[in-house]
């Protein structure tokens, strides 16, 4: 039996372990690149915390996201600017994620493959029924902040038709329902107004969530306006109010404020029996930790008086409700892929020990849960409707939010 030497052995194997060592190598960059990308996610929120609105804005410019995170870079970046009271530079960002975002929807075939191949990470941010609806509410905000009503109806319309479009329950906000009555009640439509504001009636109704002052002042003033005497006496009855105008020489001051921030997405294993491999298999799941007690009211200072702010739409359930509803399909996926993994694994290891080991390796450090979200929104959404001694007729809504920002519009 010949034997070879060393010097003859080494040009046979030394390629075969370069190739394994580089492929390494990338294997563990991509799965770092990845990590990073998700730590800068959700550290960004954790950031907000501690930190203003302009070293937070400051921190997210300072950062170089993957193409896959635009959109939801672009969104945390216009909200920023939206609570710092920047309206023009929110509205540019958030029109640029509204592009990315439409893009997003058509998943492309390689996309799919990797993320059945590796993970959901891999996958553009696609964001959740309930974000990308909000995202055209928070335009609608920024350009009734601009006094620029023409455009605020056309974001409030684009608003019904993603609501319509989407159809799912968590795409269905009151908030922006809320926001689309106003825009409409101001462009003098006041038809259109009654709708939005009995489809936030409607919905508030439905998720067992009571209905606030403000919304039912104006659900009372369209339906009396517009001749709505049966509904209009429904109305009274139900909320029991004495009064459905204003009085003389006196207007409304209607406050719309962010507070809190939803919560952030953490990452665990689940073990999970699978019949075709005769053992369990672990995988990673997103999920949120329990829920803080819902802030259901509060109070905002504004200038001598305290106005008493009532829930309007609870931001944190709706990104936990997009989680649950996801549970199933996320789940399926998690299964296929790693199953397909495991069968790599023994495939590998039957033709070379040293393949095995590195399908192996590469079955455990690609097992990661996607945990991206648009972390930065705010918990709660409130409002409420302040009597003033101001011109006859005269409106004033107020923009608000959590860190003292107030934005007054006059219209």
């Amino acid at each position: 039996m010949r034997t070879r030497t060393l010097a003859q052995t080494l040009p046979l194997i030394l390629p075969r372990m370069l190739t394994r060592a580089l492929a390494s190598v990338l294997l563990l960059l991509l799965v770092q690149g990845c990590a990073v990308q998700q730590w800068q996610s959700a550290s960004i929120g954790r950031y907000r915390d501690s930190h203003s609105l302009a070293d937070t804005l400051a921190e997210l410019e300072s950062q170089t996201p993957f193409n896959r995170d635009r959109p939801l870079y672009l969104l945390n970046k216009g909200l920023v600017h939206h609570l710092v009271g920047n309206y023009s530079q929110s509205n540019l960002d958030l029109e640029a994620a509204k592009v990315a975002l439409e893009q997003v929807q058509a998943l492309s075939v390689t996309e799919g493959l990797i993320s059945t191949t590796l993970n959901e990470t891999f996958n553009d941010y696609s964001a959740t029924p309930s974000e990308r609806v909000l995202l055209h509410t928070l335009m609608a905000l920024n350009y009734l902040a601009l006094n620029d009503l023409s455009s605020a109806r056309v974001e409030t319309l684009q608003s019904d038709l993603r609501m319509r479009e989407i159809g799912d329950d968590n795409a269905q906000l009151a908030s922006a329902r809320f926001v689309a009555g106003l825009v409409f009640e101001l462009n003098q439509e006041q038809s259109d107004a009654m709708i939005s504001y009995r489809k936030a009636e409607q919905l508030l109704t439905r998720r067992q969530q009571a209905v606030p002052a403000a919304l039912q002042a104006r659900l009372l003033n369209s339906s009396r306006l517009l001749g709505l005497d049966s509904e209009h006496q429904g109305y009274l009855e139900r909320f029991q109010s004495a009064s459905t105008t204003l009085p003389d020489n006196y207007g409304e001051v209607l406050v719309l404020c962010f507070s809190g921030r939803v919560a952030a997405m953490q990452q665990r294993r689940i073990s999970i029996y699978v019949p075709s491999l005769e053992h369990n298999v672990t995988i990673s799941q997103p999920f949120y930790p329990p829920q803080l007690a819902l802030l259901t009211a509060s109070t905002l200072a504004l200038g001598n008086d305290q106005v008493r702010l009532e829930l309007l739409e609870d931001v944190d359930n709706l990104a936990r409700e997009a989680l649950q509803a996801s549970q199933p399909k996320r789940i399926a996926l998690s299964l296929a892929r790693v199953t397909s993994k495991h069968m790599l694994v023994k495939n590998s290891r039957k033709k070379d020990p040293m393949l095995g080991l590195f399908a192996d390796l590469v079955s455990i450090l690609t097992e990661v849960a996607d945990t991206r979200s648009w972390n930065l929104l705010p918990a709660t959404m409130t409002k409420s409707p302040q009597i003033i001694e101001v011109k006859a007729g005269g409106t004033q809504l107020l923009i608000a939010n959590s860190f003292g920002n107030i934005t007054p519009l006059n219209y």
